[in-house]
């Protein structure tokens, strides 16, 4: 029904924030929030808040069988999570800060009301539930996977929604992503990231820069499923 482009022109940040501040009471209402990398917000599925991601890069994670289960990675205009339904199940979540970041911690009353005033076509909500649809698809098509193949799968998935293109087509890293960080995203061991990564470089797929890794040739990491990222993320 509508394209990624004409989507993302009423759901950016700048736009979102445009939206809060035409109600006078967003000073009131909306407030800055600062995390350190590795700081966290313990947050409701529905709560008192919402969180709007500035700057910086997340992830949200829930906790499942005394663990912190990686869910889904936000970025600058995203909300980490944001549920349309005040009758759906109250869950517990962290939005855990994969760098520096920013957040606006924003009433939820004051969103909700906010959405109903200015954002009739429902957009915002519309994107989200888009994305958190194909993130869906993406965790089903990973659970299917053999451990490598999540590695690669996770790999493209990063590039194509974190990583910044250069000049040269190539693709730089966010500079939170590590061997850890990987393996947590792919539940996959530390000593097994090493190894396809090694590989990788060999095969000058990958190369790291500064300590940030630039991916040479997204096109060269095999991944089983095809899957167009750009399109959605």
């Amino acid at each position: 029904m509508y394209k990624k482009n004409f989507i993302e022109d009423f759901t950016n940040f700048d736009y979102v924030m445009k939206l809060l501040k035409s109600n006078p009471q967003f000073n009131n209402k909306c407030h800055q929030v600062a995390l350190r990398q590795g700081q966290s917000i313990q947050t409701k599925s529905i709560g008192n808040f919402a969180y709007l991601v500035q700057e910086g890069y997340t992830e949200l994670t829930k906790e499942f069988k005394g663990e912190q289960v990686f869910l889904v990675l936000a970025k600058r205009g995203e909300f980490p999570i944001l549920i349309g339904r005040t009758d759906w199940q109250t869950d517990s979540f962290h939005i855990i800060a994969l760098t520096d970041c920013i957040l606006w911690e924003i009433e939820f009353d004051y969103l909700k009301q906010i959405l109903l005033d200015e954002d009739p076509r429902n957009f915002i909500l519309l994107n989200y539930v888009m994305k958190v649809g194909i993130n869906s698809y993406f965790q089903l098509s990973m659970s299917k996977l053999s451990s490598q193949e999540r590695v690669y799968y996770m790999l493209r998935f990063i590039g194509d929604k974190l990583g910044v293109k250069n000049r040269d087509n190539e693709i730089e890293m966010p500079p939170f992503l590590t061997y850890e960080k990987l393996g947590e995203f792919a539940s996959v061991s530390l000593s097994h990231v090493s190894n396809l990564m090694k590989e990788l470089q060999q095969k000058n797929i990958i190369v790291i820069r500064k300590r940030n890794w630039v991916l040479k040739d997204p096109e060269a990491i095999p991944i089983p499923v095809e899957f167009q990222f750009n399109l959605w993320v």
